[in-house]
C-alpha cells in the first residue's frame, strides 16, 4: 500500500496494478525489482535493495527504460516519478510499440496479461525481420531479455499458487524454492545484460548465489 503521505499521492494519474519483473540502475549498480503499479507519470516498485528518497535512477524492462526520481521509500517499496511519460502497454510488452498511435494499446495490455495467466500464446503484432546473426554482446542482451521474460511467467505462476491457501499450506517449502529460483533467474539475467558484470555480481542480494558466482565458500 502506498503511504498516505506519499508526495503527489492525491494528484497522481490513475495507475494500473501490475506484477512485472524489471531492473533499476542507480549509481552505476543494476538491481532487480518488480513493478507493482504504473501510470504515465510514475510507478511503485519493490525490491530487496532500493535507493533512498530523492535518488535518480533508470527503470528498465527489456527494451524499455525511463529516467525517474524516488519520491518515497518504505518497507521494501518505493514510489518513483518519471522524467517523461510512460505507456503501460509498452512496459507490459517490454518494447516500444506503434499500437498506442492507433488506439489499440490497452487491448494489447489486457491480451498479454490474460495470456500470461492462462498459459496461452502471446501473439506478436510486429512484423518479423530477418538479419545477420547477433554478435556476442547483442546475444547476451537478448538472452537476458528472455530470462527476464521467463521469470515474469514464473512470477505469475507463483502468485497464482500462493493465493491458494491449501497449496500454500501443503507446499510452503516448495513455493519458497520456486520463489528462490525466480530470484536467481532475475539476478542471472541482470548480470548477463549488464555493461559492468563485476559490479552486477557484487550487487547480487542473494548471498549464496553471489558466493557461488565468485567461487567463494559461504560462511
Amino acid at each position: 500500500m502506498i503511504p498516505a503521505d506519499a508526495p503527489g499521492r492525491q494528484d497522481r494519474a490513475p495507475r494500473k496494478n501490475l506484477f512485472m519483473a524489471a531492473e533499476i540502475e542507480a549509481d552505476g549498480v543494476t538491481l532487480p525489482v518488480r513493478i507493482r503499479n504504473l501510470s504515465q507519470g510514475g510507478a511503485m516498485i519493490e525490491g530487496a535493495v532500493l535507493p533512498g528518497e530523492g535518488a535518480a535512477l533508470i527503470l528498465r524492462r527489456l527494451q524499455i527504460e525511463l529516467p525517474a526520481t524516488v519520491v518515497w521509500r518504505a518497507a521494501g517499496r518505493c514510489g518513483i516519478r518519471f522524467g517523461e511519460p510512460a505507456f503501460v502497454e509498452e512496459w507490459v510488452a517490454g518494447r516500444r510499440s506503434p499500437e498506442r498511435m492507433f488506439g489499440r494499446g490497452q487491448a494489447r495490455v489486457d491480451t498479454i496479461q490474460a495470456a500470461i495467466r492462462s498459459g496461452g500464446i502471446i501473439a506478436d503484432d510486429c512484423p518479423s525481420t530477418a538479419g545477420a546473426a547477433p554478435d556476442g554482446r547483442d546475444l547476451d542482451r537478448r538472452l537476458s531479455e528472455e530470462l527476464a521474460y521467463v521469470r515474469r511467467l514464473l512470477d505469475v505462476v507463483g502468485d497464482e499458487l500462493s493465493d491458494d491457501p491449501i497449496m500454500l499450506q501443503r507446499h510452503a517449502h516448495t513455493l519458497q524454492n520456486f520463489d528462490l529460483a525466480c530470484q536467481i533467474l532475475g539476478h542471472v539475467g541482470a548480470i548477463l545484460g549488464a555493461a559492468n558484470r563485476p559490479n552486477a555480481v557484487a550487487a547480487v542480494t542473494l548471498e549464496e548465489l553471489r558466493m557461488r558466482l565468485l567461487r567463494k565458500p559461504a560462511l
